[in-house]
């Protein structure tokens, strides 16, 4: 059984059941680049999302062929490479969101300074450095990544954008970030890995700052993953769900002031 179509720019990647044999997806690949005018290329989504980048490989199926798109929402233009980054059309709204939520508050904040960890080819970055921009609001951006192939991209889109002058780039380990800056707002679109980077977040920010953490699993293990590596230092917790990564599983954000 076929798992539904993802669409990422005009490249359409879809996730066979492993009973498909090639002509099968062949024939249906045709099929669906048919029906959609503005899709050129379909690939399929070959093995899971893995490694320390969170990425996964694809196979060409039909259509021109390429791994790189253009992919627009929100507004906003992200330029960049299926294969080489991670990025989630299905996350759009979740952005957009979030976004909203950052600027409702840093209109109570003096020279705001945002940090966005894990932040791949800069969607969250950009899609928040433009809704400010648009509401006349000025804050520093940080944006923190570790894969090279997906900073590249990021500052790619940020002149796409126009916002090369909004958003500042510090690359590499997230636990390994230099800066003498405390955040007062820290996003952790935390892939689905072990480690939470909570007490990295934590060291990065001030009384008071708003982190909003994703996490995976039941509401109640994420809960207790915060407790425990937030301890004492965490406030209030509001927790709701933010999409599914499989049948019955979960992503879930989490937000929390430092205290």
């Amino acid at each position: 059984m076929q798992s539904g179509l993802d669409q990422i720019g005009n490249i359409g990647i879809i996730n066979f059941h492993k009973s498909y044999l090639f002509p099968r997806k062949w024939l249906l690949a045709r099929k669906i680049l048919k029906q959609n005018k503005n899709l050129k290329t379909i690939v399929e989504k070959r093995g899971i999302i893995e490694g320390t980048l969170r990425t996964f490989k694809t196979k060409h199926l039909t259509g021109e062929k390429t791994t790189t798109t253009l992919h627009k929402e929100n507004n906003c233009i992200f330029y960049l490479n299926i294969d080489k980054t991670y990025f989630s059309s299905r996350l759009s709204n979740e952005r957009k969101v979030i976004s909203e939520e950052v600027l409702k508050l840093v209109k109570k904040i003096k020279n705001p300074k945002i940090l966005v960890m894990f932040a791949g080819v800069a969607p969250y970055p950009i899609t928040i450095a433009k809704l400010l921009k648009k509401n006349k609001i000025k804050a520093e951006i940080y944006s923190n990544e570790l894969n090279k192939e997906a900073n590249k991209f990021a500052e790619k889109n940020a002149q796409l954008n126009k916002l090369q002058n909004e958003i500042i780039f510090i690359n590499g380990d997230a636990k390994k970030i230099k800066t003498k800056e405390k955040f007062d707002i820290i996003l952790m679109t935390r892939p689905n890995i072990k480690d939470t980077f909570l007490k990295t977040a934590l060291k990065l920010g001030k009384k008071g700052t708003t982190i909003f953490y994703h996490g995976f699993g039941t509401k109640d293990s994420v809960l207790k993953e915060i407790k425990k590596d937030g301890k004492k230092k965490i406030g209030k917790i509001k927790i709701r769900k933010a999409g599914d990564i499989a049948p019955f599983k979960f992503r879930w954000q989490a937000v929390f002031k430092e205290i």
